[in-house]
């Protein structure tokens, strides 16, 4: 003969699997808001960090100038490594990033970085020069 189960013992059960699943699956995980990326300049330069070793880029915005440095260093070669996933970026070229304490993200393919974003220490920023009024 099969024991019958309680009401208590179905509740208590309930409860279990319940946190159980909460723990697995927490609510931020199944309701994340998509990344976006407000910021928007170009590329004006690019140099190799002397103290670093790694790969730098200047981005002017409409009115801030950053200094962001990739971080990759150089394993086979002279050169650092250069940031931008499948395209490299470029003098010329114009950017979407999203900044974040002191990093900036760049939106790459999960091919190139398993999170979608390229992460870039931001070295310096300076609010860009006013034009002068006549």
């Amino acid at each position: 003969m099969r024991p019958t189960r309680t009401p208590i013992s179905h509740l208590l059960a309930t409860l279990i699997v319940s946190a159980l699943t909460l723990m697995i699956f927490p609510a931020g995980a199944m309701a994340k808001d998509p990344k976006t990326y407000p910021e928007e300049g170009k590329v004006f330069g690019t140099a190799i960090n002397q103290v670093t070793g790694t790969r730098t880029y200047k981005i002017s915005t409409e009115s801030k100038i950053y200094e962001l440095d990739c971080g990759k260093h150089p394993i086979f070669s002279r050169t650092p490594g250069e940031c931008g996933g499948d395209k490299k970026l470029q003098i010329g070229d114009s950017i979407h990033f999203r900044m974040e304490k002191s990093w900036a993200y760049l939106p790459v393919a999960t091919t190139v970085e398993p999170s979608g974003e390229q992460r870039l220490r931001i070295l310096r920023e300076e609010a860009k020069p006013q034009p002068k009024a006549n």
